[in-house]
């Protein structure tokens, strides 16, 4: 008999050992990544704003509101909640558009950052920075450094910040800029 009851003890708590994996796995499977391109950002500099500016002094050059609507995104998932794990930034890529000719021989360099609100900006998360800006450049793709944003995504609204340091002065009165990057991050459903 008392074979029989730790057959049947040792039965249950395999049985519930496997269930658990088994519900861990499935939930694993459900999980999806997202990958969302944020609007192409085009920004304009003037070179009287940068004028007086000290070479040494990092400056914001542009801000981009960013909304993540997550429960747009789970409805066109079919999901009704979720949890949203692993966010990050993927890439980003700051181009100089206009005038034809000019490049960022003026660029010391630049850094990315993410904030819930404008004021703490500068002492954001610093998402992404430049290396060795190579002469002649026209476009920079920014090293990412890797930075965990979910926080900001669960949020679904929050702030990147591009600042920079210059070498001297912007080569044209005006110059217009876009800065794009991609946002990924990760849904898991939860049981309805």
């Amino acid at each position: 008999m008392k074979k029989v009851t730790l057959l049947t003890m040792f039965l249950a708590l395999a049985s519930s050992v496997f269930l658990t994996t088994s519900c861990d796995k499935v939930k694993e499977l459900a999980s999806f990544n997202v990958s969302l391109p944020s609007p192409e950002h085009q920004f304009t500099l003037d070179s009287a704003d940068y004028a007086l500016k000290s070479v040494t002094d990092e400056t914001l050059l542009t801000y981009q509101h960013i909304t993540v609507n997550i429960d747009s995104i789970l409805s066109a998932h079919g999901v009704s909640s979720a949890t949203i794990t692993n966010g990050n930034i993927t890439n980003v890529i700051v181009t100089l558009l206009l005038p034809p000719g000019s490049n960022f021989d003026w660029l010391a360099s630049a850094r990315l950052v993410a904030s819930s609100d404008i004021q703490t900006l500068s002492a954001g998360t610093q998402l992404a920075h430049t290396g060795t800006i190579a002469p002649g450049s026209v476009s920079i793709s920014l090293i990412l450094d890797n930075a965990a944003i979910t926080n900001l995504i669960n949020n679904n609204n929050f702030y990147l910040g591009l600042y920079g340091t210059l070498l001297g002065p912007l080569p044209a009165p005006q110059l217009t800029l876009s800065l794009n990057s991609t946002i990924v991050f990760t849904i898991s459903p939860l049981g309805d």
